[in-house]
């Protein structure tokens, strides 16, 4: 049973009007509640004595809005209770929930934007109202991810996305109960009223136990936002001042009508199952390595002998460009006790090479892995980890040396690809410009276990036979704005096929060679 304990946060105890109104509220309702007001002091102090590990990650968020967030997991991890934010306004006690192991709010649906559509999970669970009992699994999760999340931004280091992906990573019976919008969020933002309770519903059911609010709204979130700069915080007005730049827009789709009438699908499915385990099945596997004009490297040449994968259902090929330097390749693909095929071959781009791979796909393997000759670490649990993610087109975490992304054709876009972003990425002149600004990669949200993909990349993909024989290739013109590897995704999720990738499954690719 979760303990009779509300945690509020503030950087002092001086509230503003609106705020101590409301705590005014909880205290009146709550009479035999232990009701705690932490401040930016206290805070720390109590993560210093309760959790010595973990105060240097505390210390290192460049924001304090997200040490205020660490804090609230780090407080029912360690006590249990009820934690809500200062602009939560209780209607009514709220000791029904305290025989819940665990609850969450489900955020309005009216919040969710294309973004989180073309993340693939199009829903948002809140950390401004939950509670539990001490050590719930869910806080474990959090607290043990923390120090490699604090490069993340505010919503993927300790925000609602990195809460929820915390909970899907759960198995659905350690999961927490999950409260629809009506009973802790009955208003949006802007102050409208949720109309979206329904549809949230059903959409997380399949996830965890929903509440209803069969008793009216608990409490209400008033969505003050003070750690939003006030221009960008929601309100009812902004339709209404953005009419120009509306007009604007619709005037420059009408004049570039091949740019408007591209559309970048989102996901085929929703990307709920964050529980992602090597699988057991070993299908064929033809490893492709296109190494062009290099040399096969001492790194690359380890890494693949030390695939931890039956030999009898991997078969190797070796893609050069250059006869020049075919004797060396044999000689350390002996060296590293690897039987590979060397296959020659000149093209005019990098696509029409590999499009002449995934041509000369052998008929009895069911999966291609075509693997980049700048890589240099590979996991040896890689392939059967690629095969557990369950889609038909996998790639993974490609970073460089320093370990920031490695392959730019390797991405997600971060507000899926309206036409306003592909003009602006320079789209109107019939291929965009790559800009990073638009792209998100996996090393960026990397709180969730599989994400959706736009571009594969070609450092290191693994692609179902079925995903070749419909026709699936590297654009060598542009498809829908794209070239080569950034279309490969975009042209399989055209054809059916969805196309993702493992955040925490990293494969190490050289930029300078």
């Amino acid at each position: 049973m979760i303990p009779k304990i509300l945690h509020f946060t503030w950087k002092s105890e001086q509230l503003p009007r609106q705020m101590q109104a409301y705590y005014d509220a909880w205290r009146l309702l709550h009479p035999d509640w232990d009701i705690r007001l932490w401040t930016d002091e206290t805070m720390r102090a109590f993560v210093a004595e309760t959790y010595p590990t973990v105060i240097a990650t505390y210390d290192a968020y460049p924001k304090m809005i997200q040490r205020a967030d660490s804090f609230r997991y780090l407080v029912l991890g360690a006590m249990g209770g009820v934690y809500a934010d200062l602009d939560v306004e209780p209607f009514q006690s709220i000791d029904g929930l305290l025989n819940y192991e665990c609850f969450l709010g489900i955020e309005p649906l009216e919040h969710i934007f294309p973004d989180r559509h073309h993340q693939g999970v199009p829903f948002l669970l809140t950390n401004a109202f939950m509670g539990s009992v001490p050590g719930h699994k869910l806080w474990q999760g959090i607290i043990a991810r923390m120090p490699d999340l604090v490069d993340q931004e505010t919503f993927y280091s300790t925000g609602p996305s990195m809460v929820t992906a915390s909970v899907l990573r759960l198995q659905k019976e350690d999961r927490p109960t999950l409260l629809s919008p009506m009973v802790w969020s009955p208003l949006l933002a802007d102050g409208r009223k949720t109309r979206s309770d329904a549809e949230a519903i059903a959409l997380l059911e399949p996830i965890g136990t929903v509440v209803p609010a069969t008793s009216g709204s608990l409490v209400s979130h008033v969505w003050m936002t003070t750690w939003v700069p006030w221009h960008k915080r929601g309100n009812r007005f902004a339709p209404i001042l953005q009419v120009p730049t509306a007009i604007k827009w619709a005037w420059r789709q009408m004049i570039n009508p091949a740019v408007a009438k591209v559309v970048i699908s989102d996901p085929l499915q929703l990307y709920t199952n964050q529980v992602i385990v090597a699988t057991e099945e070993r299908p064929q596997v033809q490893v492709a390595v296109r190494l062009g004009k290099r040399d096969l490297s001492t790194a690359l040449a380890a890494a693949l002998a030390n695939l931890d994968y039956p030999r009898d259902r991997l078969t190797f090929a070796v893609h050069i460009s250059a006869d020049a330097h075919r004797g060396d390749v044999a000689a350390m693909l002996e060296r590293s006790g690897l039987q590979a095929e060397i296959v020659g071959g000149d093209f005019a781009s990098s696509a029409a090479r590999d499009n002449a791979i995934l041509d000369g796909f052998a008929a009895d393997r069911d999966y291609l892995l075509l693997v980049d000759g700048a890589v240099t670490s590979i996991p040896a649990d890689a392939i059967q980890r690629m095969l557990g993610a369950g889609l038909p087109v996998t790639t993974v975490n490609v970073v460089d040396e320093t370990g920031a992304p490695g392959d730019d054709q390797l991405f997600r876009y971060e507000k899926a690809a309206p036409f306003k972003v592909l003009y602006k990425d320079g789209g109107r002149d019939g291929v965009v410009r790559r800009n990073k600004v638009f792209r998100t990669y996996l090393g960026h949200q990397k709180v969730f276990a599989l994400l959706p993909l736009d571009g594969v990349g070609e450092s290191f993909v693994l692609i179902a036979r079925a995903v070749v024989d419909a026709g699936v290739r590297f654009a060598e013109t542009p498809y829908k704005l794209h070239l080569g590897a950034e279309a490969f995704g975009i042209m399989a999720r055209d054809k059916g096929f969805e196309a993702g990738g493992l955040t925490n499954l990293k494969v190490v690719r050289q930029r300078s060679i």
